[in-house]
């Protein structure tokens, strides 16, 4: 990847981080879309990718196919505790940026069209594809 690229990624990457942490309002539970949103994984895949990825990771775990045992999944921390569906979007986005580090720090990973992902990233494209059928 170009330097250039890279921080133009960067500053992206970091503006829209900013954003989401201006908002103070509460989350309703039908704002989960936000966990349907792999950032990271956008930054180098396009919508397609993130879909096929989705579509093929519900065909991998059948346990996992369902929206709402996803959104338990992806809201549940590492300590086993559920979330508040009416935290504010910045700690979402902290609780998803810190899964997918020890998903890969404890090898919690599965491979999906020939991605290595983290468990929570492929999650995250399984319910894009339940969200937006």
């Amino acid at each position: 990847m170009q330097r250039r690229k890279f921080i133009q990624l960067s500053a992206v990457g970091g503006a829209a981080i900013s954003i989401t942490g201006i908002s103070c309002g509460q989350r309703s539970p039908a704002s989960y879309d936000l966990l349907a949103k792999p950032i990271e994984l956008a930054q180098i895949c396009d919508l397609k990718t993130l879909r096929e990825i989705g579509t093929s990771f519900r065909l991998q775990a059948p346990s996992e196919r369902e929206g709402d045992k996803l959104v338990t999944l992806l809201l549940t921390d590492t300590d086993g505790d559920r979330v508040p569906a009416a935290s504010d979007d910045l700690a979402i986005r902290y609780l998803i940026s810190r899964k997918i580090r020890q998903d890969f720090e404890t090898g919690h990973t599965v491979i999906v069209k020939g991605w290595i992902l983290a468990v929570t990233e492929a999650r995250q494209c399984a319910l894009l594809v339940v969200k937006n059928p």
